[in-house]
């Protein structure tokens, strides 16, 4: 075991921590950090004997900086702490005098083992474990003795389980871009400061996600997520160009502002880079990328407590050259001074150390002049020790040689350098200045590349991209240095033509070269010879004719850097460059191929981000081109905008996001929106209540709701009206496989039962409370309660059709419709009495009681029958008389409310008036549609062939008679293009008075209405018997002559449904008589109230019109079996003699 101390104990003074000895101390530190973990080593020697023998390490400065401000002394010994093991991480114990022996469970158990999550390693014991060379030299050899302290591996996140979704910061972020993008749409919050909250929102998640990665999870998912941190980031740097490109305002300089006259050079390129659009906009380029770096640096020093600049005092001094030239044992390329211009003078070097030092120094500079704080870069040169350094970056002032608007009127008036270029003229202390720099960074920059950022720092002063290039490894310092360069070239140009030099007469003039300034499209004469006077022609031969030159160099340049040639080719890259470039046509295209797939199958194509970031870009191109005159880019803008925004409300709705869908789809087009909401809604039908209710407030919200208030909007009652019409098509699928006699009824119910609760469903809709922050909600209220009720009579109709069989198994379609509409039904009274013209609203709600009234007969009567069918299959000697009564009350019950319904207001049931049409209305033609299925009495299905479609055809035309003949009846009877089950019949003919013509006053439906019940009967004649249709929908329409404008015809509706239920309802109730008579005796059947033959015969009701031949006889045959019964039960209890 190694070496331990004592609580309490005293402990030798030259292994007690020596603050005079940091510097030492850290080189340990660095060197046991760089090298693998070793094996288990044993004890080592005391700091004084250990530093024995060293030589003078080589250190970098920000190594120093590192251990100096971060690291906190302990109180303990050296080789004491080194003992000692910290909860979180295995340590191996050292032996005193002794080196581990090398063994793989050694090194296993030696291998670096992070901290557990809850818990914070000591800043300051980085990279412990890991003995330098010299060390390990002297150290002696024994064997490992393990230590018991436990193994602290490190924690992982487990994954997911089932059902459960991952944790993604960036991912929940979609709320909050919605958030801000509706009150920029609202105009609550201006482009300007949309832009800016894009940008600090994306930073700040790219900040949450890259802190989630870095939380232990798996290697995959942390690479997404890193990448995912790092896309966003990227993301946020675009939303901050389109900041100071479109949304920064274009500062002006007013009379108070800090001029001084005669204009200082500093003051003249102001207000040549104002006046310039072009010199502007490059000027905003190199505002956008100083400041998105300088964000850098604050987020190094928020995060990590230091970030370029922070410094200790005179490390910049060097040191190490001083001694070894006072010691005269320095090697021959040393320098033998220490003055600045010793290196480049002498042609010889510093000492290694200093040498790194000074390297690090300058790349600190680098980093703060590429930020854009030239007053930091001097101030910390001067920290350093290289006041001269600082004065030599100071040519122009703390503005520098191109300085913005905002930052002249902020430094104020400059009368130093307004009395120096009095004394000297304008730009000429800025020419010599820039000269010397130039010819500074180009014979730094000979010395290779220990001195690669000395040469960019002075190159950036002068705008020589040929030393800034090398030391740049990212794409945006690769192109500040080349938009910063130009920008300086062209207001150096422009000041030189302003102010022309004196050539000295003793020099010859060189060739005059042309090269434009970009300054309204002049040129300026210049004199290429190499003085300081030419400025600056020396790097105009470095600079692009244009910004796709320039980013052309950015490709293909032979100094720019590889990893910056592969960012070229980013998305976001292409996105900024293009961008600024102004190609917005390209633009939309890059975005098209990343977020919109070329094959239709797919459902969902490129990175969520970037489907997100791409929609919201479109929305603020649209806003900024709102005014161009370019007609390609408007139309692409218009097309393909509306194809990414429809990509991304897509994936919206898949992440069930249903609340944010309508902030997107109010800026599609209107046919677009429409039917993505009708697609939505029909995804979502059988979703829960909650759900459904998200995404029908996501449209009544953002949507108007009457297509009279917006036209370039899709309305809220255009999508109801398809969502309705679309539930009402056939489903293919729903009938498929019932081709086979052998399916027997049961299986066609259940068929049944599921398309019309499926159409049903669809009218919850309608049922949903708009919010009360909706303009007009009251007018909004009373049309969803109106458009319900009448959907809800049409498919009361349909089912009706649907629901004469008798069996036991009752109709779920109307009661589902009975059950929605209960609620909204309770503010019929509140919403009647706020409307103006109720009438439309009081007819639909009449029929909806006549329906309801009906569909309680209905189920009164399938719940007797129910009860029978389960007495029928047990013997009438094993019937209990609590089974006998139960079904004879159910009898009773049944056949009493079906004879109210009967009897109500005189028989005219659904013989409502139909107002659609007035008497002057001019109709040409009537037609009736109708979807039905051929079905057998036994249940099967018949498949609609071509010889059967002919068939029915003629059929359905004999069934109109001369009548039909006289009224140009025509019959079109067609297989469905949905299923292939399904008939389309489409009966068409020319209106008469009382039956198109004027108020309709037959209430049977008319020719349509009695061609179709024949044959929902199964009564065609020249057809096969007892093959009836089977109707699954049906409209009623009148149209013009030209087939153009069409109006319901509603009582063709309402008389077929008239024609079809009462017979069969009046045949229930005799059957009802006939089971009671059969049951209880003839004082049960006896009772006036239930009169059906005269209720029949009657010709105030004339209900016999409704029957057809075989129900006149069946209803008669019942009469005469209820008869028999009774005579029978009169004889039964007649007394006898």
């Amino acid at each position: 075991m190694g070496r331990e101390v004592e609580e309490g104990g005293g402990r030798p003074e030259a292994e007690r921590y020596d603050p005079a000895a940091p510097r030492e101390q850290f080189r340990r530190y660095r060197r046991r950090r760089s090298k693998d973990p070793p094996a288990i080593v044993g004890g080592s020697p005391s700091l004084a004997g250990a530093s024995e023998g060293l030589g003078t390490p080589s250190l970098s400065l920000r190594d120093m900086r590192d251990s100096f401000v971060a690291m906190s002394p302990p109180s303990v010994s050296r080789q004491s702490w080194m003992h000692s093991s910290f909860p979180g991480e295995y340590r191996t114990p050292v032996a005193s005098g002794a080196r581990g022996l090398r063994d793989p469970r050694a090194e296993l158990l030696s291998s670096p083992m992070s901290f557990d999550d809850d818990e914070e390693q000591p800043h300051w014991m980085g990279g412990y474990g890991d003995e330098g060379e010299d060390e390990d030299e002297r150290m002696e050899l024994k064997p490992p003795v393990l230590s018991k302290t436990p193994v602290v591996l490190r924690k992982v996140k487990p994954e997911p389980g089932l059902g459960e979704e991952m944790p993604d910061s960036a991912e929940q972020s979609y709320g909050r871009f919605a958030l801000m993008t509706n009150a920029a749409l609202q105009d609550e919050i201006s482009l300007p400061d949309f832009l800016e909250q894009c940008e600090v929102l994306c930073h700040d998640l790219a900040q949450v996600v890259r802190e989630e990665a870095s939380e232990g999870h798996r290697v995959t998912e942390e690479r997404l997520m890193r990448q995912t941190a790092q896309m966003l980031h990227a993301e946020s740097g675009t939303w901050s160009l389109l900041w100071y490109l479109f949304g920064k305002e274009a500062q002006e300089m007013y009379s108070d502002d800090p001029l001084v006259y005669p204009a200082t050079s500093t003051q003249e390129a102001v207000q040549f880079i104002m006046s310039e659009p072009f010199v502007q906009q490059c000027m905003r380029i190199v505002q956008w990328l100083e400041s998105m770096a300088s964000k850098d640096l604050d987020y190094q020093k928020k995060h990590k407590g230091w970030y370029a600049g922070s410094y200790m005092q005179k490390l910049g001094v060097w040191h190490q050259t001083q001694r070894e030239i006072r010691k005269r044992a320095g090697q021959a390329t040393l320098v033998r001074n220490v003055d600045p211009d010793a290196p480049t003078r002498e042609h010889a070097r510093l000492h290694p150390e200093d040498q790194k030092l000074e390297e690090d120094l300058m790349e600190d500079v680098w980093k703060l002049l590429r930020a854009g704080r030239l007053g930091e870069a001097r101030e910390l040169c001067r920290s350093a020790g290289q006041p001269w350094r600082a004065a030599s970056l100071g040519g122009c002032g703390e503005l520098g040689s191109s300085p913005s608007v905002e930052a002249f009127c902020n430094a104020g008036k400059d009368r130093a350098l307004q009395a120096l270029e009095l004394e000297s003229g304008i730009g000429h202390q800025r020419r010599l200045w820039k000269w010397a720099c130039y010819i500074a960074s180009e014979k730094i920059g000979d010395r290779g590349d220990e001195a690669k950022h000395e040469a960019a720092v002075y190159a950036s002063q002068c705008g020589n991209v040929r030393r800034m290039l090398p030391v740049c490894m990212d794409w945006e310092s690769a192109c500040w240095a080349m938009a910063r360069s130009w920008l300086d070239t062209q207001v150096d140009a422009e000041l030189s033509q302003r102010h022309p030099p004196k050539v000295p007469k003793r020099r010859t003039t060189g060739a005059v070269v042309r090269t434009s300034a970009k300054s309204g499209g002049s040129d300026a004469s210049m004199e290429v010879s190499e003085e300081p006077h030419s400025w600056p022609q020396p790097v105009v031969d470095q600079q692009p004719r244009d910004f796709v030159g320039m980013f052309d160099k950015l490709r293909n340049a032979d100094l720019v850097h590889a990893k910056v040639k592969h960012s070229c080719n980013e998305q976001q890259r292409l996105v900024q460059m293009d961008l600024i470039m102004g190609n917005f046509s390209h633009l939309l295209d890059l975005l098209k191929d990343w977020t919109i797939p070329k094959d239709t199958t797919i459902k969902f194509h490129g990175h969520p981000q970037i489907v997100r970031f791409g929609s919201h870009l479109v929305l603020v191109l649209r806003r900024i081109l709102a005014d161009t005159s370019d007609e390609v880019v408007a139309e692409k803008l218009r097309i393909v905008g509306d194809l990414i925004l429809n990509g991304y409300v897509i994936f919206l709705f898949t992440e069930h996001q249903e609340d944010l869908v309508g902030v997107y789809a109010s800026q599609l087009a209107p046919h677009l929106c429409v039917d993505l909401y009708v697609n939505f809604m029909d995804l979502r039908l059988n979703d829960p209540v909650p759900v459904k209710y998200k995404l029908f407030r996501s449209a009544i919200e953002f949507l108007p709701f009457f297509p009279d208030i917006d036209e370039t909007k899709g309305c809220v009652l255009n999508i109801l009206e398809k969502v309705l019409s679309k539930s009402r098509e056939i489903k293919p699928g729903l009938q498929a496989g019932v081709k086979s006699e052998e399916l027997e009824r049961g299986g066609i119910g259940e068929l049944r039962q599921l398309q019309s609760v499926q159409k049903a469903q669809a009218l919850q809709w309608l049922c949903f409370t708009p919010p009360e922050t909706v303009p007009g909600v009251e007018r909004i209220r009373a049309e969803l309660l109106a458009r319900a009720l009448e959907h809800s009579n049409l498919l009361f109709r349909e089912f009706a059709l649907l629901s004469l069989w008798r069996t036991t198994v009752v109709p779920a379609g109307p009661h589902r419709l009975l059950s929605l509409l209960a609620e909204p039904l309770k503010q019929v009274p509140e919403i009647l009495a706020s409307l103006e013209h109720p009438d439309r609203m009081e007819e639909n709600l009449q029929e909806f009681e006549c329906w309801r009234f009906y569909y309680e007969c209905d189920g009164l009567y399938r719940s007797w029958f129910n009860i029978e069918q389960t007495n029928a299959e047990v013997p009438p000697e094993h019937l209990s008389v609590e089974e006998k009564e139960r079904a004879i009350s159910a009898a009773r019950v049944a056949l009493e409310q079906a004879f109210a319904l009967l009897t109500c207001d005189n028989g005219m049931w659904l013989a409502g008036v139909d107002t659609t049409v007035g008497a002057d209305t001019e109709v040409a033609w009537l037609e009736l549609q109708a979807t039905a299925v051929l079905m057998s009495a036994s249940g099967v299905y018949l498949p609609p062939e071509p010889t059967v479609c002919t068939t029915l055809s003629s059929a359905l035309h004999h069934c109109g008679g001369e009548a039909g003949l006289m009224r140009q009846l025509t019959v079109e009877v067609d297989v469905n293009r949905r299923d292939i089950n399904c008939v389309d019949v489409r009966l068409r003919c020319l209106p008469v008075s009382g039956d198109g013509l004027g108020l309709a006053t037959g209430h049977d439906g008319g020719l349509l209405g009695s061609i179709l019940a024949l044959a929902a009967k199964g009564e065609m004649p020249h057809f096969q018997s007892g093959l009836a249709l089977e109707v699954v929908s049906m409209d009623a329409w009148r149209w013009d002559e030209n087939l153009v404008l069409r109006t319901p015809a509603t009582y063709i509706l309402q008389g077929l449904a008239r024609r079809c239920c009462l017979p069969e309802l009046i045949l229930r109730c005799m059957e009802l008589k006939v089971f009671l008579a059969a049951s209880r005796g003839a004082e049960d059947v006896d009772d006036e109230s239930t009169d059906l033959i005269g209720l029949v015969a009657s010709k105030e009701t004339a209900l016999h019109r409704l029957f057809s031949q075989r129900q006149l006889q069946i209803f008669l045959l019942l009469e005469r079996n209820m008869t028999i019964c009774r005579m029978e039960s009169c004889r039964d209890h007649a007394p006898h003699f």
